[in-house]
């Protein structure tokens, strides 16, 4: 690539003619012009070539591919309600009757074990945000939560986070 005298060019032409003319991408030829203090000297006003044209990952466009981009991440098994969750941590639960469980998965174990609680706590809610952005959870996923942090019983139920090695 050959260097470029950014104080010979002429800077009449805008940035989309000495873009294509020096080989260099358009934004750098824009960064150059303002750093030169050369803004408002081009005769000729370029027009962005994309105007008019939807960008998927524009708030508007975006409305076509989110649905898309949410369906793929609920069946995917790193961010889906799955076992293997890239969040999923193992845990050894005992439960009131001294049943142990290790589990990888918490809010899993709770979803599929939804028996062994009270109808009540295992009904899951959102939290946060207006449209419910906030990630998911019940009685009965907090109450275990906060019983492996405390160290003390919920409703019976011990629970500990193993620590994977």
């Amino acid at each position: 690539m050959s260097k470029v005298d950014w104080l010979s060019i002429d800077w009449t032409k805008n940035n989309r003619e000495l873009s294509v003319e020096l080989g260099k991408a358009y934004n750098t030829v824009a960064k150059k012009r303002y750093q030169l203090g050369k803004s408002g000297k081009a005769e000729g006003r370029a027009v962005r070539i994309d105007k008019g044209i939807n960008n998927p990952n524009n708030a508007i466009g975006g409305k076509i591919s989110q649905p898309i981009a949410m369906r793929a991440a609920k069946l995917s098994p790193k961010s889906g309600k799955f076992e293997t969750n890239i969040h999923a941590k193992k845990w050894r639960i005992v439960s009131p009757s001294n049943q142990i469980f290790i589990v990888r998965n918490l809010y899993q174990f709770v979803r599929d074990n939804s028996e062994l609680f009270l109808p009540k706590d295992v009904i899951f809610k959102r939290q946060g945000g207006k449209r419910g952005t906030g990630g998911e959870y019940c009685n009965a996923t907090s109450g275990l939560r906060q019983a492996a942090s405390s160290g003390r019983l919920w409703k019976g139920w011990k629970c500990k986070q193993i620590k994977d090695k």
